[in-house]
């Protein structure tokens, strides 16, 4: 059976790109937990972190559609899961979650 999946391909420009990728390694020093996912990663920050999480994930949804990205929160802490389908979506998944450094 083939799967079609969407394209692994960022929306946004050369210089959009750069300075979102550094808010992704500033984000990275603050998981609390790292959790791998059959298809993805689930990063847990403090709650502190709330507005900043959720604010960095919309703006990857946006861009990124070929990923699956969801937040929840509790009273303290905030969830950030990345999943796709697509096994080829892995190593973008590792360098947002910060794996690959």
């Amino acid at each position: 059976m083939t799967h079609s999946y969407q394209p692994i391909a960022c929306s946004l420009s050369t210089d959009k790109a750069a300075v979102q990728l550094l808010d992704w390694a500033n984000l990275q020093s603050h998981v609390v937990i790292t959790e791998r996912l059959e298809h993805g990663v689930a990063m847990t920050f403090g709650a502190d972190l709330s507005e900043s999480v959720e604010d960095l994930a919309a703006r990857e949804a946006e861009c990124c559609s070929f990923l699956s990205i969801e937040t929840s929160r509790t009273e303290d802490s905030i969830r950030l899961e990345i999943t796709s389908e697509d096994p080829n979506a892995s190593g973008v998944i590792d360098m947002l979650a910060g794996a690959s450094s």
